[in-house]
């Protein structure tokens, strides 16, 4: 067989046509079915590639659900107010000086008045046939401060006539009772110079202002240079210098005195007094023999005095020495106010007529229930001296009952005292009335 391929030229043989022919057609039949059409090479409109479609439109949101309507009768709310913004305020004031802080411009001030009548015979003390004015005084009190440490104080009186608190038998219209400077760098630590109260016993740190009896104590018959008790001066006061402190808040207080600084003739007098609540507290300076109820207190006190060439006998001059203590018991039971006082002196012999002890002892009750504007207080206070030979013992009886209206601001006072100078000499009676007003 002869290949009609090979030589130096190819002819196209019938044949080989043949062949070639089939052999494309299977060719293009392969690439038919191996390959897709393009979308252009095809005729057939389904069969053409195009783009995808947009996605179709979220469906709208379901028609809102309207409330139901109220029941008939049923209450409607009215809708909720809104609140308008507030206005804006005013400007601030320019600061001032605060209103708490203390002034020590300002002088305070305060006045007292008591008035006092007894029935007495005027010839013949013993009897009840007359009738008169037993005390009128009136006091001026001023204080103030310049600074935090600095203060003062001045006192004024008028008193005519006041032996139960003129300590003293002279009878001025017109005194300046206190005229004290003050130091004061700390509660523990007070240093006051000038006129003021003798540091020594309740009775004077009380005065007649604020204790419940109506009568100083002390004054017995016959003795006429003053109250039977520490030695003071005129109302109780006497120029010098006073050092005391207030510890734990009036729990317990010191006090030392040195006076006569204005008589340089005479010796310096001390005097002395401490005092410690056992229950209660007494802060400040001054003390009171009652407190009406506003609290419970036991109090107890002791002090002394001290003047060289004090005082003088028929023969020679005598060292003075004196000693005192008190005690001051009130509670307030329920249906009243109970106080017990008791004061105790101890002299040197030949001062005051030769008395060398006295006391006192006095109960009180002041009920709680209220008579009008005021309460009630029974009250019974006995005084006894003992002396040397021949000064007798001396007695006082007193049986008051005061009315209180507003403490000791304002009160009104009726008794009886009974005085009997001893010696089986008749006692003096007299029957009191006295009105106490202060601010």
């Amino acid at each position: 067989m002869k290949n009609d391929t090979v030589g130096a030229r190819w002819r196209l043989t019938p044949a080989i046509a043949t062949k070639l022919t089939m052999t494309t057609l299977a060719m293009a039949v392969l690439m038919t079915t191996a390959l897709p059409a393009p979308a252009w090479a095809t005729t057939d409109p389904t069969l053409v590639a195009q783009a995808a479609p947009p996605p179709p439109p979220p469906p709208p949101p379901p028609p809102a659900q309207l409330a139901p309507p109220p029941p008939a009768g049923a209450d409607l709310a009215p809708p909720p107010v809104v609140a308008e913004p507030a206005p804006p305020g005013p400007p601030s004031p320019t600061p001032g000086p605060d209103p708490t802080s203390p002034d020590f411009k300002n002088i305070h001030s305060g006045v007292a008045l008591r008035v006092g009548t007894k029935i007495q015979g005027s010839t013949d003390p013993t009897k009840l046939n007359d009738f008169g004015l037993d005390e009128l005084t009136l006091e001026l009190r001023f204080h103030g401060a310049l600074t935090p440490i600095f203060a003062w104080q001045a006192n004024l009186n008028a008193a005519y006539p006041d032996p139960t608190i003129m300590g003293t038998g002279g009878r001025p219209p017109v005194n300046v009772m206190d005229l004290i400077g003050k130091f004061e760098p700390m509660n523990e630590l007070h240093i006051w110079v000038g006129r003021m109260l003798v540091a020594s016993d309740r009775s004077n740190f009380s005065g007649p202002w604020f204790m419940s009896p109506w009568n100083f104590p002390g004054f017995y018959p016959g003795i006429m240079t003053g109250p039977v008790g520490p030695v003071q001066g005129l109302f109780g006061r006497n120029d010098g210098i006073t050092v005391w402190g207030d510890i734990m808040m009036g729990k317990f207080k010191y006090f030392l005195g040195v006076f006569n600084l204005d008589r340089p003739d005479t010796s310096p007098l001390f005097s002395s007094r401490f005092n410690f609540c056992l229950i209660g507290s007494e802060p400040g300076f001054y003390h009171s023999s009652t407190y009406y109820g506003a609290q419970d207190i036991v109090a107890i006190s002791a002090g002394g005095q001290y003047q060289k060439n004090g005082f003088s006998t028929a023969t020679e001059q005598h060292n003075l020495a004196n000693f005192y203590a008190d005690l001051l018991a009130e509670k307030n039971l329920g249906p009243g106010v109970g106080t017990i006082e008791a004061q105790y002196y101890h002299f040197s012999d030949g001062y005051q007529l030769a008395i060398k002890n006295a006391f006192f002892v006095l109960g009180s009750f002041l009920i709680n229930e209220k008579v009008g504007i005021g309460k009630i207080q029974p009250l019974v206070r006995w005084q006894q001296t003992s002396s040397t030979s021949p000064q007798p013992s001396m007695k006082i009886l007193d049986v008051f009952a005061t009315y209180v209206i507003d403490d000791y601001f304002l009160r009104f006072a009726v008794g009886y005292q009974r005085s009997d100078p001893g010696g089986g000499a008749t006692a003096l009676n007299a029957i009191q009335f006295g009105l106490q007003m202060q601010r």
